[in-house]
């Protein structure tokens, strides 16, 4: 190889050397903040190929929505109850050179964005009791609604940041482990004072009703008893006046069927009876024979 080749060889490595320094690609999924000497001077956001100084350098960010899984947050609801939410937060760099600024990385913004979202979700919760936030309120709306306040005071303040908060969700919202036996113990206490008002007044009720049930008992036997005084004494009345008409048209015969049932009713089988043969009970008797 001649000295001309040789010149040729290092001409064409020292351009790719040149061009590989100078150039770079920036994908469609991500942005690239252009520094100098660690001071930024232009954020690319077009895809494709780029050019830089060679003593410049390079600092990618993402262009998609991310998705930040924090883990549970501890949150003391208006009527000062402890509950843990976990929740996740949809965002995405919308400003490079500020993110840049201020947490130098996307993983240090993503640290800050995070801790700004849970001091708003220990906001907004902090204003509801801990009832509305499980149930979800009276129409099962709130628990949205109070998604939809994080996320836009979340988003207002991420501004700063260089972000921008899409969405934030809230999973699920737990009693902290210490916390629910001792939640479990005063619902069964409550559940069981609501059982024995239930009781005391099934049992006043019954007593009413047993109370009432004697009182028409009491009535209906005394109606009856009524009545039937005022049949047996019609009845007395009426057969009265048949044993008298009856008296009026024989008044012997009348006696002596009159003796005949004294008779009956007095002396029964076995009866034993110690009395004169000439008392009047046995009158009949003695004028049989005559």
């Amino acid at each position: 190889m001649n000295a001309k080749q040789l010149m040729v060889v290092v001409i064409l490595l020292g351009g790719a050397l040149l061009t590989n320094m100078c150039a770079f690609i920036v994908d469609q999924r991500e942005q690239v903040l252009v520094l100098q000497f660690g001071n930024p001077k232009v954020v690319v956001e077009e895809p494709g190929l780029h050019f830089k100084l060679p003593w410049q350098s390079l600092t990618r960010f993402e262009n998609r929505l991310l998705v930040q899984d924090a883990p549970p947050n501890e949150v003391i609801t208006m009527d000062k109850k402890s509950i843990l939410v976990d929740a996740y937060t949809r965002w995405s760099i919308v400003d490079p050179l500020k993110v840049y600024q201020v947490a130098r990385t996307e993983a240090g913004v993503a640290a800050r964005m995070e801790d700004m979202v849970r001091g708003k979700m220990r906001e907004v919760l902090g204003q509801h009791t801990l009832a509305e936030i499980v149930s979800g309120g009276e129409d099962a709306t709130l628990r949205v609604k109070l998604m939809t306040d994080i996320r836009d005071k979340a988003d207002a303040s991420a501004h700063d940041l260089g972000v921008k908060i899409s969405d934030v969700r809230i999973k699920r919202a737990d009693l902290p482990l210490e916390n629910s036996e001792a939640v479990f113990q005063r619902m069964k206490a409550e559940r069981n004072r609501i059982a024995k008002e239930y009781r005391s007044e099934g049992e006043e009720a019954a007593k009413e009703i047993r109370a009432e049930a004697e009182k028409t008992r009491k009535v209906l036997i005394a109606d009856a008893y009524k009545n039937s005084q005022i049949i047996r004494g019609r009845a007395d009345a009426e057969s009265t006046q048949i044993y008298a008409k009856a008296h009026t048209k024989d008044p012997a015969f009348y006696a002596f069927l009159r003796s005949l049932d004294a008779y009956k009713a007095a002396i029964g089988a076995g009866t034993t009876m110690v009395i004169s043969p000439d008392s009047e009970f046995f009158r009949f008797f003695n004028q049989s024979g005559k």
